[in-house]
């Protein structure tokens, strides 16, 4: 009698053995399949740049030391600085060791500070009444501190009580 148990392993031989005959029939049935053309994307022309002016080149070569660049919104905008400094007002400078800051009111009512590092202007000297800003290129401002007047002090609600009275 064939126990059921025995039927697992000789089902398993019998796939083994069909699948070898089938392997050993179609190994070679296998062909690459035809080559496809990549769909690609559309594409644009990249535009031509502007046609460039040599005029310049031509006129101050590359290698000349005469040569500088043309600056006319720079000196423009540094004059502009120096004006807006010339009209602020200065108010106090903290020194503490070696470092100093000068604190200025600008003309539309904003505050700026200036210190010996800050750039392009920078607090050179105090002498205690006057202050001198000097520029990266050489140029000098002198503004004269300006005391403000004190404000009288705010009676408290105490104070407007009158005292005891005998």
């Amino acid at each position: 009698m064939i126990k059921p148990w025995h039927l697992g392993p000789v089902l398993a031989a019998a796939a083994l053995g069909a699948s070898a005959y089938w392997w050993q029939q179609h190994k070679n049935d296998w062909s690459a399949p035809a080559p496809l053309r990549p769909d690609l994307p559309q594409y644009t022309p990249i535009e031509q740049p502007a046609a460039l002016s040599n005029a310049q080149t031509l006129a101050r070569p590359v290698m000349w030391t005469t040569r500088r660049p043309i600056e006319l919104k720079a000196e423009n905008q540094k004059n502009q600085q120096e004006q807006e400094l010339a009209q602020s007002r200065l108010l106090a400078v903290l020194e503490s060791g070696a470092s100093r800051i000068a604190l200025l009111r600008r003309a539309n009512g904003t505050s700026m500070k200036l210190s010996a590092e800050t750039r392009p202007w920078r607090l050179q000297s105090f002498n205690g009444r006057q202050a001198q800003f000097m520029s990266d290129d050489g140029r000098r401002v002198e503004l004269q501190l300006e005391y403000a007047p004190a404000t009288p002090p705010v009676p408290s609600p105490r104070d407007a009580e009158p005292g005891p009275t005998r």
